[in-house]
């Protein structure tokens, strides 16, 4: 069904020609759905309306913004009529966002015409869950660029929320009482790496893939887990994009420390180490701002009190040409509401930097690329790669799933080692992907922008 809007209609009312009047077995009065706007509206027949259409007046309400120069699927269930999708990107900002600037913080609707519907985009702080009303902007696909193609408005509650801001947990659940679970990637703090490890390290399967990983309790131990494995990482439990990363390794003539700005300290005594770690983690720990709540966020689902600034962890990188190699994938419920990659990316770090994010990287390539000319597989080994890889990460988000956590859009960082192990060495809920207009990485960049509004409308019901 398809929908026109006409001045001559009073805001209660809903026409349709006789065809369509007996199909819905000649209703008095109708009930329409759009997001969780619900409004009972009195019947009328016009003959001059088309088969499979309905009229809806232009003064339909005062309270909310109802675009009507957009596209919107519309289906028949049990006596009431419902016109969406209505999904609402709930993007990070600030309180006071205006249009220009923000219209470039926006996802990249690239294929709106197999979603269709009403596109909202807002802040966390522009959504009034009791009054029911979204402050924000919606998409027009009749504009003829980005700048002119997001109109302001204030919109009913959607059917599904695509959440890319840290939004508390108290809201989030008095938004779910509202439009029930349909809000996915809920919970968007960066994972702790410590509970991470041990909380998936119960899974015998998933250990196999996990880096050996302690929590940082000094030189000692760091001296013995060095003795073992040659080479570590210290890593902050909380910060995300490289922050604080440190690389030990064990030389014949001491020990080496390289940051993650890919400066490099050498030591001739532990004790000198110890002396610089106490210095280096101190400073670390009074920058990072999100320590404390992200110590909060996991814990309340596994337990967990006790919170440690730093983890030690067994190195599994791959180095070629004193470049570390990795891998991002991203992992996608899609329209059919199911896990899937939508694509992994080989990333390639400068020379001598331990961290291959913005930073410290080199390039980007496909994952299918970096496997067959950095590791030298064929063609059919690297799909079966990627396809293990595929499986570890949906067993590694099912077990989150277990926990609560509604995801859509996760990504993963992982290694192969020079045997091919596939290492885990983070899962991200929240991660960037503006870096991969790349060349070459075109059509992944549009797959992974537009798969999580595929699955908000499945998850709206359309």
């Amino acid at each position: 069904m398809k929908c026109i809007w006409l001045k001559s209609l009073k805001p209660n009312q809903i026409a349709i020609n006789s065809n369509l009047f007996n199909k819905f077995n000649r209703p008095k009065s109708l009930v329409i759905n759009i997001g969780m706007l619900k409004m009972k509206l009195n019947v009328i027949i016009k003959n001059d309306i088309l088969d499979n259409y309905l009229a809806l007046s232009t003064n339909l309400t005062d309270k909310y913004t109802i675009p009507e120069n957009i596209p919107y699927e519309i289906y028949y269930k049990e006596g009431a009529l419902y016109l969406g999708p209505v999904i609402a990107y709930v993007s990070s900002g600030s309180k006071q966002f205006k249009k220009k600037s923000y219209a470039f913080n926006l996802p990249v609707f690239l294929d709106y015409n197999s979603i269709k519907g009403l596109i909202i985009t807002c802040t966390e702080s522009s959504i009034n869950v009791d009054s029911g009303i979204v402050e924000g902007y919606y998409l027009d696909p009749n504009a003829k660029n980005l700048k002119n193609a997001w109109r302001y408005g204030k919109f009913p509650l959607p059917n599904a929320m695509f959440n890319r801001s840290f939004m508390p947990q108290k809201k989030i659940r008095a938004i779910q009482n509202k439009i029930g679970n349909k809000i996915f990637n809920s919970y968007l703090l960066n994972l702790d790496k410590w509970q991470t490890w041990e909380f998936l390290s119960k899974d015998d399967t998933l250990k196999k893939h996990l880096p050996y990983t302690e929590k940082f309790l000094g030189i000692e131990q760091l001296k013995s887990l060095l003795n073992q494995y040659g080479s570590l990482y210290l890593k902050p439990s909380n910060n995300s994009g490289g922050i604080g990363i440190m690389k030990v390794d064990k030389l014949k003539n001491g020990i080496t420390l390289i940051d993650n700005r890919g400066k490099a300290h050498h030591f001739s005594k532990y004790k000198m180490l110890s002396e610089f770690l106490k210095n280096r983690i101190s400073y670390i720990n009074e920058q990072s701002v999100d320590a404390k709540t992200n110590s909060r966020f996991l814990s309340q689902f596994l337990g967990n009190k006790l919170k440690t600034p730093f983890i030690v962890q067994q190195s599994v990188h791959f180095e070629i040409n004193n470049q570390q190699v990795d891998f991002r994938i991203i992992l996608q419920k899609n329209s059919k509401m199911k896990w899937a990659s939508s694509g992994l990316v080989g990333r390639i770090a400068q020379e001598g930097s331990i961290i291959t994010n913005k930073r410290g990287r080199k390039k980007m390539i496909s994952g299918r690329k970096a496997l067959t000319s950095i590791y030298g597989v064929s063609e059919k080994r690297a799909k079966r790669i990627e396809l293990e890889i595929t499986n570890i990460i949906i067993r590694v988000v099912k077990m989150y799933e277990k926990l609560g956590f509604h995801l859509g859009d996760v990504a993963a960082d992982i290694t192969l080692d020079s045997n091919l192990n596939i290492w885990l060495l983070e899962l991200q809920l929240y991660y960037s992907i503006t870096g991969w207009h790349t060349k070459g990485l075109r059509k992944l960049y549009e797959k992974v922008a537009t798969t999580p509004f595929k699955y908000a409308k499945a998850l709206a019901g359309f």
